[in-house]
C-alpha cells in the first residue's frame, strides 16, 4: 500500500451518500486513509487534528476546508479534493506560496444536472405537468401545444460544464440547438453541435426552450431579464438549474403571470424561496429544492479517480486555480 496519508473530513451521514463500499475500498488501497467517524459535520479543530500529517485532504459540502487556520495546522497538504462543486471560498492570500492543488468534483455533479435538464426539456415540451393537472379535474384531451424534441429549437445559455453536457445529450434528438456564450467561437459552438447566437434576446425569440447554465458571476447577474422574457415565444419553456441570481426573478414572475411561459426552476433568489413567493403558487412553474446536483456516488468515484491520478503524477479531472475564478462556478 502507498504510504501517502489521506484524510477524509466528510461526516458519515454525507459520506455514505457519496462513496460506495467499493470506492471506499479503492481509496483505502491508495494510501493510509483516515476517515472521520462523526455522524455530524466536524469542527475545524477536529479536522486539523485528523489532517495534521496528511498530504491529501478530502472534504465536501459543509465540511472544513483549507482556510488560513487549517493550512497553518496542516503544513504537509499537497492536494485538496472537494467532493462537491464550487471551491471559490477556498482561495485567498493564505494560498500564496503554498504548493496546494485544489480540485473540484463539479464535473461529476454536472452529469447529474444535465440529466435532469434533459428530462425537463422532454417533459416540458410534452406539456406533461399541465396535462396531468388538467386530468385531476376530469378527462382532459391532448394539449394543443404538445411538441417533441425533433423539429424543436433549444437555446442553451452558457457552455459551462453542465451546458456542454446538455448539448451532448441533445445530439440524438433531431432538434436545432442554439448557444449563447461570449467566450465560445462559431467553430467551437459547431463542434458542440450548436449554432452560436451573439444576441441573447434573439436566441430567446427563436427557441422553444431556453435553458440557463451560466456560473454565478457579477457579469451574469440577471443575464435573463425582462427583455429576454418578453422576446420568448408563447408556450416557451424556461429552465434554470444554475443559480437564482442569473435571471431577474421579478421579471420572470411578471411574464409567468400572463400565462405565456412555463418554467422549471431548481434554484431561486433567495433560496429557498419565501413561503409566500409566487414561485410556490403559479400553476406554470415547477419549483424544486436544488435537487439537480445532489450527493451521489459518481462524486465519490471521481474523488478516488482524482486521488489516484494525483498520486501517479497526473492532474485531477477539474483543477481550479486563481486565474480561472472569474469565469467558473
Amino acid at each position: 500500500m502507498n504510504g501517502t496519508r489521506i484524510g477524509v473530513v466528510i461526516h458519515t451521514k454525507l459520506r455514505d451518500s457519496l462513496f460506495t463500499d467499493e470506492d471506499r475500498a479503492r481509496l483505502n488501497g491508495l494510501g493510509d486513509v483516515r476517515w472521520t467517524d462523526s455522524r455530524e459535520p466536524i469542527t475545524r479543530e477536529a479536522a486539523a487534528e485528523l489532517l495534521a500529517d496528511c498530504e491529501i485532504g478530502v472534504g465536501s459540502w459543509n465540511t472544513p476546508y483549507p482556510n488560513a487556520e487549517l493550512l497553518a495546522a496542516c503544513p504537509r497538504l499537497r492536494l485538496w479534493e472537494h467532493a462537491a462543486g464550487t471551491v471559490k471560498h477556498m482561495f485567498g492570500p493564505h494560498l500564496h506560496g503554498r504548493d496546494l492543488t485544489i480540485a473540484s468534483c463539479k464535473t461529476a455533479i454536472a452529469d447529474c444536472v444535465a440529466e435532469m435538464t434533459l428530462g425537463q426539456i422532454i417533459l416540458g415540451l410534452r406539456r406533461v405537468f399541465e396535462n396531468a393537472e388538467s386530468n385531476r379535474r376530469g378527462p382532459a384531451g391532448k394539449p394543443a401545444n404538445v411538441r417533441v424534441l425533433f423539429g424543436s429549437t433549444v437555446g442553451i445559455v452558457g457552455a459551462s460544464e453542465v451546458g456542454k453536457r446538455v448539448l451532448r445529450l441533445l445530439r440524438p434528438f433531431g432538434c436545432t440547438v442554439l448557444l449563447y456564450d461570449p467566450f465560445v467561437s462559431d467553430e467551437q459552438a459547431a463542434a458542440l453541435g450548436a449554432r452560436r447566437v451573439a444576441d441573447l434576446a434573439q436566441l430567446c425569440a427563436d427557441s422553444h426552450v431556453v435553458s440557463l447554465h451560466t456560473p454565478n458571476l457579477p457579469s451574469t447577474k440577471h443575464l435573463l431579464g425582462a427583455a429576454e422574457f418578453r422576446a420568448m415565444k408563447d408556450d416557451a419553456i424556461v429552465i434554470n438549474t444554475a443559480r437564482g441570481e442569473c435571471l431577474d426573478e421579478a421579471a420572470l414572475v411578471a411574464e409567468l403571470g400572463k400565462g405565456r411561459l412555463f418554467a422549471f426552476l431548481d434554484v431561486s433568489s433567495p433560496e429557498p424561496a419565501a413561503p409566500d413567493s409566487p414561485l410556490r403558487r403559479l400553476p406554470n412553474v415547477v419549483y424544486t429544492s436544488h435537487i439537480a446536483g445532489p450527493a451521489t456516488f459518481n462524486i465519490g468515484k471521481q474523488v478516488v479517480d482524482d486521488v489516484a491520478a494525483f498520486l501517479e503524477g497526473r492532474a485531477p479531472l477539474c483543477v481550479v486555480t486563481q486565474e480561472i475564478l472569474d469565469r467558473t462556478a
